[in-house]
């Protein structure tokens, strides 16, 4: 046996606590109320549950931000789980963004830059193009921190360090070799993977809008060694929805 097949196995092993951050299902862009899955939303939380069912190797703690659409997305997938799944939990920092407050923050400079002939955020809900391109332009000025006259309100910075905190939190609770489900939205993974990997704001804006509806982005995170050691492995996953063949599935929105 060599020098470093016997370092090799002398080392300790490192125990990893595994999170998925899933997006909630397809909620109800571009109504009155956002925060409620649409039919299509809830099909996908059930492949999800049906997918971790039969193959992750054990699931042992669920959680949702306590958003609707994060807890519907969670319950139903927790129902397919079956009997031996974990009791569903709530973590208010995993809760979305107030994307009421941003657009009334930045949608007078969009529409002023876009010359759009609307007045409103109501306005734009029967428009789904002009909605998304709307989206974008806020998102960007939320994130690039780009100033307006809205009442203050939170910052994308203090938004990460919100998120970042509620998952520290939540990891110093766990066994050092658990697996985690966080039932969130495409903001809290974004702000979790720009805490992490240090992006630019152009970058996370591309996250941001790209993240599919139940994709599963996971993180590898080592006892002992703090946020300094997570590791990104898995990121927008959605091979669960893809093979059913269904394309109905596939949603951003």
């Amino acid at each position: 046996m060599s020098a470093n097949q016997s370092a090799a196995q002398a080392a300790p092993s490192i125990l990893m606590t595994v999170v998925y951050l899933i997006r909630h299902g397809q909620a109800s862009f571009g109504k009155q109320d956002y925060d409620r899955l649409s039919t299509v939303g809830e099909r996908q939380a059930r492949v999800t549950g049906e997918h971790m069912r039969h193959h992750l190797p054990r699931l042992d703690r669920i959680f949702s931000g306590g958003m609707v659409r994060q807890e519907h997305s969670a319950t139903i997938a927790r129902e397919a789980l079956g009997e031996n799944a974990p009791p569903l939990g709530t973590i208010p920092g995993f809760a979305e963004y107030d994307h009421v407050a941003l657009f009334k923050a930045y949608l007078p400079s969009f529409l002023a830059e876009s010359g759009a002939s609307v007045n409103s955020l109501d306005d734009l809900l029967g428009d789904h193009k002009l909605l998304e391109r709307a989206l974008r332009y806020v998102l960007a000025s939320w994130l690039e921190g780009s100033p307006n006259e809205a009442a203050p309100m939170l910052s994308w910075s203090n938004f990460k360090d919100r998120t970042g905190d509620a998952l520290d939190e939540l990891l110093s609770t766990c066994e050092p070799d658990s697996r985690v489900a966080i039932f969130t939205s495409g903001g809290i993974i974004t702000a979790l993977l720009d805490r992490l990997l240090g992006l630019s704001a152009q970058t996370a804006l591309g996250l941001a809008v790209s993240l599919y509806n139940a994709s599963i982005t996971q993180l590898s995170c080592p006892a002992r060694h703090g946020a300094g050691g997570r590791l990104l492995v898995g990121y927008n996953n959605i091979t669960h929805l893809e093979i059913t063949g269904d394309r109905n599935l596939i949603t951003f929105r």
